[in-house]
């Protein structure tokens, strides 16, 4: 079988100021081609499938995005046109290769296979045509159900889990703000991470922000039951964004300005684990070893999308750090940004070979990877 250090679809990079060594898709069935969100898995174990975004421009964002996949048995790249989906909601069953994806109000299966169809699996009985009904799909440890975060308008927003053999949906809670990044915690089929996040109203368009309680407290960290009982978790530093479980379900992690944050669910502690000024991160299993992206702030000195951006792989066991892409130049200007949500979104792959994520170092929006055990000896000699 193939790999990506040996496929034909992909290129050798070396990053010019640290030496680490990754491979981009350069064979092209899309003009954009980018890595799954960095909370959702898109390889399969045995090293078989890897399944990216595609898209179209210049159609905006959430408009005719397809997913594409890699058989690297035959070396092989696939688009397929049947795999309309919204928001960042694509997950793979990293043991099947299927991919799991919504659209409107439905959720969707497609098996990594050309000449495979799409089938619907679940439709949820919504009010009217929903904003959305998933962030991104996560599986209960069993993989019976999957969760969804709903959004119907400016006002009804809940959660709940769909059972993907019966196709009903069972609803958890609701809240009084959006409810978004809903993740399934991996051991317990009873416990969700949700976040309060900013959207836009559907009538003015306007920004409605994350709220803070009565005494100023940011209010984006939450878990929820299946219940209904919720639970929020006051930051550090007051801010949080970009949060995930750890692979044991004890923890909470998210990011702010002042580095990866870490909650401890059993003992209460809550840490600043690495200063750093991380976008978006992720851990190792064994939380040994983490990957971040981090803005840089050069010609314009702000955030916008399609913005600068490099990407770190941290060792926590030696804390020595290695830029895997130390500049990945511009895909857009804070007058004219990108229209396409491509942030590099590092994930670490569940079987920990790789760290899938999307670079412009080629001058457009493209998949890449990076192997893991070269960067553990550069960290660990």
């Amino acid at each position: 079988m193939f790999t990506p250090e040996t496929s034909s679809l992909f290129s050798v990079r070396t990053d010019e100021k640290s030496g680490a060594t990754y491979y981009v898709l350069t064979e092209k069935v899309a003009q954009f081609q980018q890595g799954f969100y960095f909370v959702n898995n898109s390889m399969t174990d045995d090293g078989r499938y890897l399944w990216f975004y595609a898209a179209h421009p210049p159609v905006f964002d959430g408009a005719l995005r397809q997913l594409g996949f890699i058989d690297f048995e035959t070396d092989e790249i696939c688009l397929c046109h049947d795999t309309l989906f919204e928001h960042a909601s694509p997950f793979v069953d990293n043991e099947t290769g299927e991919v799991y994806f919504t659209w409107q109000n439905r959720v969707f299966r497609r098996a990594p296979k050309k000449d495979a169809r799409t089938e619907v699996i679940a439709e949820i009985p919504t009010k009217g045509s929903p904003v959305h009904i998933s962030t991104h799909i996560t599986f209960t440890p069993d993989k019976k159900e999957i969760l969804l975060d709903v959004r119907e308008g400016n006002t009804n927003f809940y959660v709940g889990t769909v059972n993907l053999k019966t196709g009903l949906f069972t609803k958890w809670a609701e809240a009084p703000h959006l409810l978004n990044h809903g993740q399934l915690n991996p051991k317990n089929p009873d416990l969700s991470l949700q976040a309060y996040d900013c959207y836009a109203d559907c009538i003015t368009g306007e920004t409605v922000s994350v709220p803070h309680d009565e005494q100023g407290v940011y209010q984006r960290l939450w878990t929820v039951t299946r219940d209904g009982k919720k639970t929020n978790y006051p930051p550090n530093d007051n801010y949080a964004t970009h949060e995930w479980w750890s692979a044991d379900g004890k923890k909470i992690y998210y990011v702010n300005p002042e580095g990866i944050q870490r909650i401890h669910l059993e003992t209460g502690e809550h840490i600043n684990l690495h200063k750093s000024r991380p976008w978006h991160a992720f851990s190792s299993r064994d939380e040994s070893f983490f990957i971040y992206d981090e803005v840089v702030y050069d010609t314009y000195n702000k955030w916008y999308r399609g913005c600068p951006a490099k990407m770190t792989f941290w060792d926590r066991k030696t804390d020595v750090e290695i830029d895997v892409v130390s500049y990945m130049p511009p895909a857009g200007s804070p007058d004219k940004p990108c229209n396409y949500h491509m942030d590099p979104h590092p994930r670490i792959t569940d079987n920990e070979k790789y760290v899938v994520f999307t670079t412009t170092t080629e001058g457009s929006v493209d998949l890449a990877i990076a192997p893991v055990a070269p960067l553990l000896q550069k960290t660990r000699g």
